[in-house]
């Protein structure tokens, strides 16, 4: 999604008018797609709160546990489902207001639309009879059933061209579901072509509305010079894709689109060469990447590094107890006498090295690694940022660590020299 694109849909998302649940449920159900609230909160304060923060999470494509965090950093208690359903909910639908511009944007050249369900134990059965739908674009159909269809959807659609949308049958009208959406649910992708001052000004506007719109508008005017250079700096950084490299992205796209359907290439291109030691590793080695705070280049970069790990982290995590293999880059760079706890600042490869070498052994592993036979046929794993590692023993042949919740005094940065925390 380009910046305008979700620029646009952060200004819709912002420019709902928060209320408390009770006048949210008198509304009727067109009044609530201009409207926004959290069930079990009195405040509106709290309300605001909590959606600032879904909307900040977007912003910055971080992840659920992000959301979380800064939920519990305003003292708010609520419960994980509910925090989950807030989140996917407000996300899917900018995300979904974004796509859908996007898609008006292209409609020439991929005119149709095919609506894609998630074919797994959790979907609902009337999200799956949709599944596999082909309209056209302009259908009316895409008034009642574009997706989020309801509370948790995940439910997203995919661009075709007119040979795809003929070569895989387009559904005619006495094949479509007879099917009605989630009760207390309307979702019309037709309302999101209004401009911010349209919706501004409908009933439900308020000029606290206003004011998140200009704030929106101000934030992405003065960062989009910052995010074209960050992506540029990692574009460039990127090594070259030659016949090898190609193959392994296939592959890569194959075995993750089973995973997660909606995951960005962009995430897998990144993750390849942070599990292969190449240029990119010259961004990552830049101590102001980790130390700036102020959104500065460095840091859109970073950002942009760890959005990329998080959602490959989220579904192929390592499920092992103990990880070995013989090579962790930046480790023989480190104090490893037993007793002392080093630190991994970024993205960091662990796999068996060519050369037969000590093996290493990390103990209480789950979880703290991308297994990348998950989502490739390379081996090893790559070890997740801000990992701290106390060293149990240290011999000639072996070196065993295990994860701990100690402060380390010594981080490294993958394939560069150790360097002091203070």
């Amino acid at each position: 999604m380009d910046n305008m694109t979700l620029l646009q849909a952060l200004v819709y998302a912002r420019a709902r008018n928060v209320i408390l649940p009770a006048e949210y449920y008198l509304l009727d159900l067109n009044s609530r797609q201009y409207a926004s609230t959290v069930s079990g909160l009195a405040s509106l304060d709290q309300i605001k709160s909590v959606l600032n923060a879904v909307y900040k999470t977007v912003e910055t494509g971080g992840t659920f546990q992000d959301f979380q965090n800064l939920v519990e950093a305003e003292g708010i208690s609520l419960s994980e489902a509910q925090l989950d359903n807030v989140f996917r909910t407000n996300a899917q639908n900018a995300y979904a207001h974004g796509k859908w511009l996007h898609q008006q944007r292209n409609k020439e050249k991929r005119p149709y639309l095919e609506y894609m369900a998630i074919n797994d134990s959790r979907v609902r059965p009337s999200h799956l009879a949709l599944d596999g739908v082909i309209r056209h674009i302009e259908d009316p159909f895409w008034q009642t059933y574009y997706p989020p269809n309801g509370y948790r959807c995940r439910c997203t659609t995919r661009a075709l061209t007119e040979r795809q949308a003929q070569s895989k049958g387009v559904t005619p009208d006495d094949e479509l579901p007879s099917i009605q959406p989630d009760s207390g649910w309307s979702f019309q992708p037709s309302n999101y072509d209004q401009h911010p001052e349209s919706i501004l000004n409908s009933r439900l506007a308020s000029q606290s509305n206003t004011q998140d719109e200009k704030r929106v508008i101000e934030t992405f005017s003065r960062e989009s010079a910052i995010e074209t250079e960050a992506i540029k700096q990692i574009k460039t950084s990127l090594s070259d894709v030659d016949e090898v490299k190609r193959g392994q992205l296939d592959e890569m796209v194959d075995k993750t689109i089973n995973l997660d359907p909606n995951i960005r290439p962009s995430d897998l291109r990144i993750t390849l060469d942070l599990a292969d030691e190449n240029a990119l590793t010259t961004l990552l080695k830049q101590s102001e990447i980790q130390k700036d705070q102020h959104g500065t280049i460095g840091k859109s970069i970073w950002d942009k590094i760890m959005g990329a790990f998080n959602r490959l982290f989220s579904f192929a995590k390592n499920t092992a107890h103990k990880l070995t293999g013989s090579s962790i880059r930046g480790i023989d760079d480190l104090n490893l006498t037993v007793g002392n706890v080093i630190g991994i600042k970024t993205p960091t490869l662990f796999r068996e090295a060519e050369k037969v070498g000590k093996q290493i052994i990390i103990l209480d592993a789950k979880g703290v690694a991308i297994d990348l036979s998950k989502i490739s046929s390379m081996d090893g794993s790559l070890l997740a940022p801000d990992l701290s590692l106390e060293v149990v023993s240290n011999s000639d042949d072996q070196l065993v660590l295990k994860r701990t919740d100690k402060q380390a005094v010594r981080y490294f940065i993958a394939n560069q020299n150790a360097f002091s925390l203070y």
